[in-house]
């Protein structure tokens, strides 16, 4: 039996646990959920987007287990399994910052979206 090395195992899990929250309507989602449960309509108006898309997405997050469902009536509501998730998202606001300095525009919607998903914009994320 093969045994795979622990480094080539590490990275494909962490490739494929990247690739879930690679698209930018999911880290909207795990940014938005940060701030406490949601269920599917309310993403929906945040995000501006469909519902059966909505949905599509936290199947995604679901699979990987970054989100955890609880029903109520009809409504089932969504949390972060890991809410440390979102503040690692928004750590990675500084790198984008540093490759785009000389456009505005991307500096003012930086912030915004930190202040918008409750980073404390007075200091660097931590």
């Amino acid at each position: 039996m093969y045994k795979m090395p622990s480094r080539t195992l590490i990275s494909q899990e962490l490739a494929s646990y990247l690739n879930a929250i690679s698209h930018a309507h999911r880290i909207r989602i795990i940014e938005e959920l940060y701030t406490g449960e949601k269920d599917v309509t309310s993403l929906s108006n945040l995000l501006e987007i469909s519902h059966s898309s909505v949905s599509q997405h936290l199947s995604v997050l679901r699979a990987k287990k970054m989100v955890d469902q609880r029903k109520e009536g009809n409504r089932v509501f969504y949390r972060l399994v890991q809410p440390k998730l979102a503040k690692w998202l928004l750590e990675g606001i500084e790198f984008i910052e540093a490759g785009f300095q000389s456009q505005q525009l991307i500096r003012n919607a930086s912030f915004q979206a930190k202040m918008l998903w409750g980073c404390d914009v007075s200091q660097p994320v931590k």
